[in-house]
């Protein structure tokens, strides 16, 4: 087949199943799969994929993770999550005997948070260009283009040979990836996997790790009316923030930097939360006696949680006496989740022919060169795929902006582009059955 001819023809389809295109997102949005640990509510956005995938012709597995023999022993899961009626699903599609290839993303979204939203967060709401909701950008849209792609190929009557997986997997956030192990140890295992992580159309053949700890302190509270020592645990827990945030500084210029993130991001020490004494009552008539500060730090591939933390004491052992109420202040350190290892794609024949393939079909759809591959600047379940299986993951996903915030929004323009990408890289990926007769 004339693949010039088979690229016109996906691209004329898709702008003319553009409303097509649009609804879908559109439903998924309206589908609430909020994780809220150690539950989460997934299940009616898995049913109607499973059901979806079932009305296009899949072969649809869908099952609990209670039932992948060896998941919970493995040394990669995390336990303390309820995974009752929270099934993984995965569909397969075409079949044939050549490579393979699966989308894999989760089902589950951050919640809607309390910030003011200027669309309701399950709308699905469209303005200027733009789709609003939560999960519309991370990552049901990625997941939807998978879906129409495969739905366009099957509309042409394109010939594809060898197998198409969509999977969705469960308790993603929130320093979950359990559902995506268990996919890994369950199956199948394709060639090679794309993460439709919001790439905003970039190729990320790498990804950042990263983890949440919590500090805390115990102060001495009180007034000191009779000369005892108070300790204020909120003078320690500020005095720890700013000691955190030297230490990012100090990350920064002494870690060397990584080849797939030359031009990108460079890890960072974020704060996320600071509590101090009785946050019940607005007037306080004492030193407060607890604090806390939760705080996430980022890491290259190869870097462990455990020996962030090692770095941190040593930082805070050598920078202690610069700070005085940390002198009498000590924190307590522990994890609020799961450390989300960074990783890479296996760097062999078969990856390379997947970053050329997906780079000469990128170009074509979008009309100019996607740039070179480099590492992303998220955390996310890919470190499954590369570390715990043979099947090696590149993110490459749609545009948007303000994931896990207010008014996320998915781009529809780089949506539609994201369907005609995938559909053309199945093609050169999967290659075509031959012509009969």
């Amino acid at each position: 087949m004339d693949h010039s001819r088979l690229s016109q023809e996906i691209r004329l389809w898709v702008e003319d199943h553009r409303e097509e295109a649009i609804g879908l997102i559109a439903q998924l949005v309206q589908i609430p799969s909020v994780n809220h640990p150690p539950n989460g509510d997934e299940a009616e956005y898995q049913r109607y994929l499973a059901e979806w995938m079932k009305e296009e012709g899949a072969e649809v597995d869908s099952y609990e993770l209670d039932e992948v023999p060896g998941l919970q022993e493995h040394p990669a899961y995390m336990s303390g999550r309820n995974y009752v009626n929270r099934p993984n699903v995965v569909g397969s599609f075409f079949g044939g005997s050549g490579r393979s290839i699966m989308f894999s993303g989760h089902a589950d979204t951050v919640y809607q948070g309390h910030e003011p939203w200027n669309f309701p967060p399950f709308s699905g709401k469209v303005h200027d260009g733009k789709l609003y909701g939560r999960g519309a950008y991370d990552m049901k849209g990625g997941m939807a283009a998978a879906l129409i792609a495969v739905r366009c190929l099957k509309a042409l009557a394109i010939p594809i040979g060898g197998n198409v997986y969509i999977e969705s997997v469960v308790d993603e956030e929130h320093g979950g990836a359990n559902g995506t192990l268990a996919g890994r140890l369950r199956g199948p295992h394709p060639d090679i996997a794309i993460i439709p992580e919001p790439s905003n159309l970039k190729l990320y053949p790498a990804h950042l790790g990263g983890g949440i700890w919590k500090a805390t302190f115990e102060g001495k509270s009180g007034i000191g009316f009779n000369g005892e020592e108070l300790v204020s645990a909120l003078e320690a827990t500020v005095e720890f923030a700013n000691l955190l945030r030297a230490f990012g500084t100090y990350r920064m210029q002494q870690q060397p930097k990584h080849p797939m993130w030359v031009n990108g991001k460079v890890p960072e020490v974020t704060l996320l939360s600071i509590y101090s004494g009785d946050a019940s009552r607005e007037l306080q008539e004492k030193l407060p006696a607890t604090g806390e500060i939760n705080f996430w730090i980022e890491a290259y591939p190869g870097v462990t949680g455990e020996e962030i933390i090692a770095d941190l004491w040593s930082y805070y052992e050598d920078q202690r006496l610069n700070y005085p109420s940390l002198q009498k202040c000590h924190p307590t350190i522990k994890p609020l989740i799961r450390y989300l290892r960074g990783s890479e794609m296996a760097q062999n024949d078969n990856t390379k022919d997947l970053l050329k393939l997906a780079a000469e079909t990128g170009h074509r759809v979008l009309g100019r060169p996607v740039g070179p591959p480099q590492g992303s600047p998220f955390a996310c379940d890919g470190f499954m795929f590369n570390l715990y299986s043979d099947t090696p993951a590149l993110i490459l996903g749609p545009g948007g902006a303000n994931a896990h915030a207010a008014d996320e929004y998915l781009d529809l323009e780089g949506y539609e582009q994201l369907i005609h990408w995938y559909a053309e890289l199945i093609i050169k990926w999967c290659g075509l059955l031959p012509a009969k007769g």
